[in-house]
């Protein structure tokens, strides 16, 4: 399950919940997607606190979307994701010596706001 979260203009956010299905990847996409109409940098909030899994369908777009954006990476400044699965922090930190220019860190659900506060900075263009 997806919830989408209100925060500053510039971040997309969310709180994924259970199985992510084809359908909330789709759902988490539009909204990105509405994000990065509307500004030319985002950053990118995600709390996997309390994620299951995902269908094979979600890991199949999330594949294609990934492979699709490689060109505009520079439009993402940074992410930051809450999870408590120490395992899930290693993939993002190996992630993100692949993908220079984008600040991508991970905090603990007790840290949720401070991980919020931090994406939600202001984004210098780039």
């Amino acid at each position: 399950m997806i919830e989408i979260l209100q925060v500053a203009p510039h971040v997309a956010a969310f709180h994924f919940t259970g199985q992510l299905t084809g359908e909330d990847y789709d759902t988490c996409i539009g909204a990105v997607e509405t994000k990065l109409s509307l500004n030319p940098r985002i950053g990118i909030f995600t709390d996997l606190t309390g994620l299951t899994g995902m269908s094979a369908e979600a890991m199949a777009k999330d594949v294609r979307y990934g492979l699709g954006k490689l060109g505009e990476l520079k439009r993402f400044a940074r992410s930051a994701m809450v999870t408590e699965r120490e395992w899930l922090a290693r993939v993002s930190s190996f992630t993100g010596m692949l993908v220079p220019g984008i600040e991508l860190q991970t905090f603990e659900p007790a840290e949720r706001d401070a991980a919020m506060a931090w994406v939600s900075r202001p984004i210098a263009p780039h």
